[in-house]
């Protein structure tokens, strides 16, 4: 059966090949992008697929400095039949195949995780590159690629933000990138205007709040097993740290949009958990009607705190969702208020 599964994997590696350059000519609106942790002189990459679409198969080369780095293992986030790693002269080649008639995975997706041993101090790289998306009726497109930046145990991404130029929040965005907490897709952009899920922010969030040495609780939300792995950490710690809560029918909802409701909610939280609880003063935006009575007090805090602003207009927007440039400026605020 291995042979078999081998030889199939074999075939599917070959026709990445023709059809990619079938599709060379489109570009692919999936991006890669790469996370690191460090734990003493032990560096875990994780290369993630962004706006995967029926992602069947894929094919990628990590390269590193071996004179900095010693490879140690690698390993796929996904379902399915992956090859041993190729390694030679600081390149590793990973590919991961699905089997049978099945759909490929969409959204956000793990790729691989590459496990590197430090050797001595400075500065080093780690990047992912000739990316190859194959989808469940075998067209492939190229993906982009994407740099890790390893300075003495702090990681950083380089990616050059191409579509923040003139933008109300570029000054905002361009000092979160350079902090670290937030970093623009592979494909160089940073989708300023894209909204958050409740996921997404909650990561943003934590990642530049810092970890907290207090205890931690499993999650026991009904849709846990839907929080992707990489998340899981970051949600963990809001829910422990009072910032977030589930929904009143148990679910946490990791797919949903954040509300600039929920966000003023989770900021205020952040700073004091019980401080819009004492707050009874009013907000002064022009559509104080619309806010819901449990936002009211948060929404109150963050404006008196200048954490939030009203959209055009003096609006709040209760219940409009938040985009990636609304996050930054309140995480921004945030740390400024710490």
């Amino acid at each position: 059966m291995l042979k078999k599964i081998t030889a199939v994997f074999g075939l599917m590696l070959g026709f990445i090949w023709f059809a990619s350059q079938a599709q060379a000519a489109a570009e692919a609106a999936s991006s890669i992008s790469l996370k690191s942790a460090v734990n003493g002189q032990e560096i875990t990459v994780l290369v993630t697929g962004n706006d995967l679409k029926d992602l069947y198969a894929y094919d990628l080369i990590i390269s590193y400095d071996p004179g900095k780095l010693v490879y140690l293992s690698a390993s796929s986030g996904a379902s399915g039949f992956g090859v041993d790693p190729i390694v030679k002269n600081g390149n590793i080649r990973i590919a991961h195949t699905k089997v049978g008639k099945i759909a490929g995975d969409n959204g956000t997706k793990e790729l691989a995780s590459i496990k590197f041993k430090r050797l001595g101090s400075g500065t080093t790289s780690v990047s992912v590159h000739d990316v190859k998306l194959v989808d469940s009726k075998l067209y492939a497109a190229a993906a982009g690629k994407a740099e890790l930046s390893i300075d003495n145990g702090i990681t950083s991404t380089t990616v050059a933000l191409k579509d923040i130029e003139g933008h109300w929040a570029k000054d905002s965005i361009q000092e979160a990138v350079r902090q670290g907490w937030v970093t623009g897709y592979a494909n160089g952009t940073f989708l300023p205007n894209k909204e958050v899920t409740r996921t997404e922010f909650a990561a943003m969030l934590i990642r530049a709040l810092g970890e907290s040495s207090g205890s931690s609780q499993p999650l026991k939300f009904t849709d846990v097993q839907q929080i992707p792995s990489w998340a899981r950490p970051f949600v963990e710690a809001a829910v422990n740290r009072g910032i977030m809560n589930g929904y009143a029918n148990g679910s946490f909802g990791p797919g949903k949009l954040i509300t600039r409701a929920e966000m003023a909610a989770m900021a205020i939280r952040s700073l004091n958990p019980a401080e819009a609880v004492r707050n009874s003063d009013q907000p002064s935006f022009a559509d104080n009607n619309r806010i819901p009575a449990w936002a009211k007090p948060y929404a109150a805090a963050a404006e008196q705190k200048g954490i939030m602003k009203g959209r055009i207009g003096n609006m709040f927007a209760p219940s409009a969702h938040a985009t990636r440039a609304e996050a930054v400026v309140v995480i921004l605020a945030l740390l400024q208020r710490q």
